[in-house]
């Protein structure tokens, strides 16, 4: 069902036609031709807030007990089938220490109990669990719930037994002579039985705070600074629904617990603020080890949640490959990239002062061969059969596959989304057996189970189908619809007068600002609902004299989407409204009787300026390149990374430092027996080979080595007190000789205890010390003190005291291992020179005169001397409702369909 091919600049153009976007609002044609969207990453988009700050993700953090969860399940799941393989650790009550933990209700069987009670009952009766469950006190009048009467016996039974599955037991119901169903907590609910029967089905154990200890776990929502988290989201290939049910479903919460200025692109890396009610940070990073292509951080708790509209706008970073001047094809590299950035400063030029027709964009109707419009004008004309038809539609490729039995390039988790999906309807219309079509179908495709499953149960009832599908998304299919109708009628407009202001355009009056509290249907949108449109705006007509005093001009008319409550304009576009819309194609319907008995489909309408413009200055970047995945611009992913690594880095080089020193006491304290041995070894040696001195240390500083006192004691320190005494030479019962040389003593200095075993005072300050090389500083000879052979580990012995008996001390594979440790880590961690560099490219900003601004392209060509392509990167900021890729089409010329044709002629030529 899946549009294909709009990537390609041809199909793009005959898409765009027929959604009426076929007008620029420049003249001049200094068209090229790009690829768009090479890489997800080519597209970043960054949501801007409200006081005009760009949001970027800063930070973000791993937990690590959650790593090493995953890493140990990771081996043993090897071992496991798919069934067996253990479930990611569910989250922790965030409510208060010590609370209860609660069983959450999976969303199956959530929209089984809606289906078979009232919503609101059903709801009513899963926050009396959760109440019970975390053991909160409850007035009388809370602890039950009262469904409406059922006649049908058979039906409650059903209800009997599916609440009694649903709860484990927890939740008993009761039926009168009339009917009436009765909830109420079990008296088991409380006993062994019943949470035996809670932790069924949940194969992995509850998360311990044990395990997760986090700072802000004893602290109240209140001392927090509020029960809503805001966190940063980046996310790369998903959009932004797709990425907050998958986080909703690893912390079993329900995806309504979420908030969001604004949806982001899907073929994008984005980053936008989020908000989770009565979520803590310790239950959220984990995550970040969990999904590759979503990282949150940058956290921050609030008493209020985000809503639809709180943004400014957004940021765009956009990464033109391949790109080609039209006319250009057989010239030189240097020719081609002076032709481009004369292309690229002229049109952003223009655009900067002049603005571009401010069209809708093609995700705005969705990415389905039967586009999201026509399911909103069969909605507005009454056919919901055909609406559920539309939803339900197979593509011919997909149903081929279906019947061929395997799906097409079936690595690929799309495809294989789609494939299911056309799997499962097909099992639908061939069999009508609506639980073996839920069973194949994906769970992301919502509206399709939706349909399905109230088909199932009622096979003619196509109104309530469309209902059981979300709010949202049905009113996502009726303002598509709108937005047809206002790019035609936009086309019309610029067609036939271009940017001159006539009598009975229309201009706002007042501020003309989005209402975001407004209780409006235009608010609760999916894709693209939270825009900087002009919800009940007021506007009026311009007269001949208002035209006359050039008081406006082009960027101050606005037209409507049609609705009940939207003044057209007082000209002949205005008629145009009515002759468009009651073609047959188009619905036949009146713009002016845009209310339907069905509250919801009833259109108020709304207004939308007819060019739009940039927020701030543009700007863009020229590079020249041989690979097409090279990342251009970096993510803030890889700006976290690149920070993570550096730290890794740094802490490495001061392990590194200090790893010889910790090897060396390491093996000394695990092995005082050798050491003891070699001692007593040597000092027996010399009491034989040498004659009797009467020079003795009786100063001097000794430790056990046992705790208990049993082992033998070592000697850690020599004071510079020496005498002279006249004994007779003895040997201690442990054979150890209590005199040594009076040449030896007398020539040695007595030293700290942190020079006895070598280790610097202060950082040597070498980031790149290796294990088995000393310093400098420490490799400097000292007085009466052997030198360290370099090709060993310095030695613990520098006073000389264990001869040549020194045990040996190991070498360590990584220096930021612990010392004695069994497991070896794979790798080393880099050191700060190795860390690759961040590399931006240096922006410039359109000039007033373009041709005179364009640098010369000679510094762009020494960077990369072998490249043979071309590309461009453009940074600007839009308001919500503005469109990037009809930034993109403006800029890249009027005839794609040519220039397509003109740079597949042949390949370029360096």
């Amino acid at each position: 069902m899946s549009r294909q091919g709009t990537h390609v600049p041809s199909v793009r153009a005959e898409t765009e036609k027929s959604l009426g976007i076929t007008q620029r609002s420049a003249a001049i044609n200094w068209a090229f031709t790009a690829d768009i969207r090479k890489r997800f990453t080519d597209f970043l988009v960054y949501e801007i807030a409200r006081d005009g700050t760009v949001i970027h993700l800063r930070e973000y953090e791993e937990d690590e007990a959650a790593k090493e969860h995953q890493l140990r399940h990771a081996s043993a799941g090897a071992h496991l089938s798919s069934a067996q393989k253990p479930t990611p650790p569910p989250t922790v009550s965030p409510a208060v220490e010590n609370q209860p933990p609660v069983q959450p209700i999976p969303e199956a069987d959530r929209i089984i109990l809606a289906g078979l009670i009232q919503q609101s009952a059903a709801e009513k009766l899963i926050r009396l669990d959760e109440d019970m469950q975390a053991k909160k006190q409850l007035p009388k009048e809370d602890k039950s719930v009262v469904f409406d009467p059922v006649n049908d016996r058979a039906q409650r039974a059903v209800i009997h037994q599916e609440i009694r599955r649903i709860f484990s037991g927890r939740i008993e119901t009761l039926a009168d002579g009339n009917g009436v169903i009765t909830a109420i907590p079990s008296k088991w609910a409380a006993t062994s039985r019943g949470k035996g029967s809670a932790n069924q089905g949940n194969s992995a154990p509850r998360r311990s705070t044990d395990r997760f200890p986090p700072r802000e776990q004893h602290k109240s929502f209140a001392q927090l600074g509020g029960e809503y988290l805001h966190f940063t989201l980046y996310k790369e290939n998903k959009d932004t629904m797709d990425a907050l049910n998958t986080i909703a479903r690893l912390l079993k919460i329900k995806s309504s617990n979420f908030g969001f200025a604004g949806t982001k692109d899907r073929r994008a890396g984005t980053v936008q603020r989020i908000s989770v009610a009565r979520q803590r940070v310790s239950n959220m990073m984990w995550l970040n080890s969990r999904l590759p292509n979503i990282k949150i951080g940058d956290f921050k708790h609030s008493k209020e949640p985000l809503q639809l509209g709180q943004h400014g706008g957004n940021e765009f970073v956009i990464t033109l490959k391949n790109c080609q001047p039209v006319g250009g094809i057989d010239c030189s590299l240097e020719r081609r990239v002076r032709m481009v950035q004369e292309s690229v400063e002229c049109g952003l030029s223009y655009m900067k002062h002049h603005g571009y027709i401010n069209y809708f964009g093609l995700q705005r109707f969705g990415t389905y061969s039967i586009g999201t419009h026509l399911l909103g004008m069969k909605i507005l004309k009454g056919d919901y059969e055909g609406v559920v038809d539309d939803i339900l539609h197979v593509e011919d490729h997909f149903l081929a596959e279906v019947l061929e039995g395997h799906p097409q390039n079936g690595n690929e988790s799309q495809n294989r989304d789609d494939y299911g999906r056309a799997a499962a309807i097909t099992t639908w219309k061939t069999t009508k057996n609506a639980a073996r079509a839920l069973e194949l179908l994906p769970k992301r495709f919502s509206s399709e189970w939706a349909l399905i499953r109230h088909l199932g149960n009622n096979p003619k009832d196509f109104m309530g189908a469309l209902l059981s599908i979300t709010r949202g998304m049905r009113m996502m299919y009726i303002h598509a619809y709108q937005s047809y109708i206002w790019n035609y009628l936009a086309t019309r407009r610029w067609s036939m007068y271009g940017d001159r202001v006539i009598e009975g355009d229309l201009v706002l009056v007042g501020n003309g600002k989005y209402n975001g509290d407004a209780e409006d249907p235009d608010t609760t949108m999916l894709e693209a609902t939270t825009e900087d449109e002009n919800f009940y705006a007021q506007t009026r007509a311009l007269t001949a004299e208002d035209v006359a005093s050039g008081k406006y001009t082009i960027f101050d008319i606005v037209l409507p989407t049609p609705g009940y409550d939207v003044m057209y304009p007082r000209n002949d576009i205005g008629d145009y409204y009515a002759t468009f819309m009651q073609r047959e194609e188009n619905g036949g319907l009146d713009p002016y009787n845009m209310r339907r008995r069905h509250k919801e489909f009833s259109l108020s309408g709304n207004y939308r300026h007819l060019i739009g413009r940039f927020i701030g200055e543009p700007q863009y970047a020229i590079r020249v390149y041989s690979d097409d995945t090279e990342q251009m611009h970096p993510t803030d992913l890889d700006f976290c990374n690149h920070k993570r690594a550096l730290a890794r880095a740094e802490k490495a080089a001061k392990a590194q430092a200090s790893a010889p020193t910790m090897a060396r006491w390491a093996h000394f304290a695990n092995n005082p027996a050798e050491y003891d041995n070699a001692l007593a070894s040597d000092r027996r040696r010399k009491a034989s080979q040498e004659p009797l001195s009467t020079d003795i240390v009786t100063n001097e500083t000794w430790v056990e080595t046992g705790v208990d006192g049993s082992a033998k004691r070592v000697k850690v320190a020599r004071h510079e007190q020496q005498y002279q005494m006249a004994v007779k030479h003895f040997e201690s019962p442990g054979g150890v000789s209590l005199l040594s040389p009076a040449s030896e003593v007398a020539s040695q200095v007595t030293q700290p205890l942190q020079d006895i075993v070598n280790i610097p005072s202060t950082p040597t300050g070498n980031d790149t010390v290796s294990l088995g090389t000393p310093s400098a500083q420490d490799s400097s000879p000292k007085p009466g003190l052997p030198s360290v052979v370099a090709d060993q580990h310095p030695s613990i012995d520098a006073l000389n005291w264990y001869g040549s008996n020194m045990p040996t001390i190991p070498p360590m594979a990584d220096p930021t291992a612990p010392v004695g440790a069994n497991e070896e880590k794979e790798g080393s961690p880099p050191t700060v020179a190795e860390v690759a560099p961040i590399v931006m490219p240096v922006f410039h900003t359109p000039s007033d005169n373009p041709l005179v601004a364009v640098n010369d392209c000679t510094k762009t060509l020494g960077n990369e001397p072998d490249a043979t392509k071309i590309a461009v990167i453009l940074k600007f900021q839009l308001k919500t409702s503005n469109y990037a890729t009809i930034v993109l089409r403006e800029l890249m010329g009027s005839n794609i369909e040519d220039n397509t044709r003109a740079t597949a002629a042949s390949p370029p030529r360096v």
